[in-house]
């Protein structure tokens, strides 16, 4: 009976997985109608397997940004697409956790920065420029907060924080394949010098800061099980195409990116893994030249070059920000109000700088309010690591501490922000580690009595 049941969950896992690879690629009509009830059947499964019912999400994502721009149907001019549509279920799903975890009972750490910054967004939506924009931005800051909601009360202890991080790591999988059968057929995103990979997300630089942290991920749990763990290995293998394909993106701030990570890691811990990452980007450099020339753009700033476009956007949306200096012009907007005053031969409307979008969005004080939500991380992040006393946890905390501290950085010259995908990841692991923080305290303070 028992062999029949796990043959049954076994066909039943093949079966939506095939349906879901079909939906995907075929996105459109009966496929987008098809994924759309693979999606509501993952949402019914969250009331009875919440763990197994978040990883497909996660999955489902990520292997579905690229939908973004097809809606399912309109609610007056609000259009609802696939995206949107996951995003309201996640909210119901970590709301009902909420509720089934009584979580108003206990302490959730960056939950007063979360309400913060999201009250100030849901005040300012009905100050916007144009409200439609603001709520659809305001609900998609919501659905980060849920993940982190989930990432808390989902994945307890180091078993399941384990587990998560298996998850982050798959979901990177279809978007990679779908990277490197573009890299095959000379398809992606054509910059107009070079096709740039983008799998199954909207932009390259989307993907390409995605590869990032499964990468960043993948090395933890490389350097963090013992010699003689088989599983170690696989996510080395793994390891060797999320780089080629993050190489092929073209995103040269997701390469700074990697590299501070691998540097900072290094440096503080692990001086070999310091100097094959430094070995593998000299290798890269010498052999493969398009890489080499972007390397090199770095510090030509040429006029065509993206560097100097940034820094001629920001000090325009700067000067636009002096209008609605506290208050901003409503959450969402930025893409609007920088669209109203520049010309569009000059380039894309989005701001390439999430600290310049949310002045823009939400005012000095809604700034202040993000400042603090991220800075109130950095600090229980550092306090996890010196606190904790489990080994591989410990690393855990660094690795996150150095990928936020590179992310961030990073932050001041892209649209990361506008990455839903990455920030349900980064915002649902962080959820787990806030447990892990709230354990390691409690650990310390029995060490200290």
């Amino acid at each position: 009976m028992e062999k029949t049941k796990r043959s049954f969950v076994l066909a039943a896992a093949v079966f939506l997985a095939v349906s879901f690879l079909i939906a995907i690629f075929w996105a459109q009509g009966s496929g987008l109608l098809l994924l759309t009830i693979l999606a509501l059947g993952a949402f019914t499964a969250s009331f009875f397997y919440p763990r197994v019912a978040f990883a497909i999400l996660i999955i489902m994502r990520t292997a579905s940004d690229f939908l973004t721009d097809r809606n399912i149907f309109s609610l007056g001019e609000l259009g609802v697409n696939f995206t949107s549509l996951m995003g309201v279920i996640v909210l119901i799903f970590a709301a009902t956790i909420f509720i089934r975890n009584k979580g108003w009972r206990e302490k959730m750490p960056l939950a007063g920065s979360w309400i913060l910054f999201l009250g100030l967004a849901a005040a300012l939506s009905f100050n916007s420029i144009s409200l439609s924009a603001s709520l659809v931005e305001f609900l998609r800051w919501l659905s980060f907060f849920a993940l982190f909601v989930l990432g808390f009360y989902l994945f307890k202890g180091s078993k399941h924080l384990t587990s998560l991080i298996r998850v982050l790591i798959a979901s990177s999988l279809i978007p990679t394949v779908v990277a490197v059968w573009q890299a095959l057929n000379r398809q992606g995103v054509f910059d107009g010098e070079r096709w740039r990979l983008n799998g199954t997300f909207v932009h390259p630089n989307m993907l390409a800061f995605y590869l990032v942290f499964v990468i960043t991920l993948a090395c933890f749990i490389f350097l963090s099980l013992k010699k003689q763990a088989v599983e170690k290995y696989l996510y080395l293998v793994l390891a060797a195409p999320f780089l080629v394909v993050l190489v092929l993106t073209y995103t040269r701030g997701a390469w700074l990116c990697l590299f501070i990570i691998f540097f900072l890691i290094g440096l503080t811990r692990f001086r070999a893994f310091l100097l094959a990452g430094l070995g593998l980007i000299i290798v890269f450099y010498i052999v493969f030249i398009p890489f080499q020339e972007r390397v090199n753009s770095l510090v030509s700033f040429s006029a065509t070059d993206s560097t100097v476009w940034r820094l001629d956007l920001w000090r325009d949306a700067l000067g636009y920000a002096q209008s609605r200096p506290l208050l901003g012009y409503g959450p969402g907007t930025a893409p609007i109000v920088i669209g109203n005053n520049r010309s569009a031969i000059l380039g894309s409307s989005e701001p390439h700088n999430d600290y310049i979008k949310i002045l823009l969005e939400t005012g000095a004080i809604g700034l202040a309010a993000y400042l603090a939500l991220i800075i109130n991380l950095l600090v229980r992040l550092a306090q996890g690591f010196r606190n904790e006393q489990w080994p591989r946890r410990k690393l855990l905390f660094l690795f996150m501490f150095v990928f936020f501290v590179s992310l961030y950085l990073f932050s001041a010259g892209d649209n990361i922000l506008k990455d839903s995908s990455l920030q349900w990841s980064f915002w649902a692991l962080n959820g787990a580690l806030m447990f892990a923080y709230l354990e390691s305290k409690r650990d310390k303070a029995d060490l200290v009595v």
